[in-house]
């Protein structure tokens, strides 16, 4: 990896830029079918507060504006805050 400092930019070899590609439509596509079976589950069983919360971070993250989480307790923090 090469950084330049005039700009945020990264230089990375382009296998490992596939990878993170292929790696990132892994996760979403596994994102998508838990989110499909908690549908089918659960849906019914969520609190409107706690569905109203997820609605929203499901809309921040197909928006790209996603965050870098620790654990799970900042976790719980981040859904609390929203």
């Amino acid at each position: 990896m090469c950084y330049n400092d005039s700009m945020n930019t990264i230089t990375l070899p382009r296998n490992i830029y596939s990878e993170i590609l292929k790696r990132q439509a892994r996760v979403e596509s596994a994102v998508a079918k838990l989110q499909e079976t908690v549908e089918e589950i659960a849906y019914d069983e969520i609190k409107p507060s706690v569905l109203k919360r997820l609605e929203k971070q499901s809309r921040l993250l197909d928006e790209g504006k996603g965050i870098k989480l620790k654990n799970m307790k900042e976790y719980r923090a981040y859904i609390r805050s929203l």
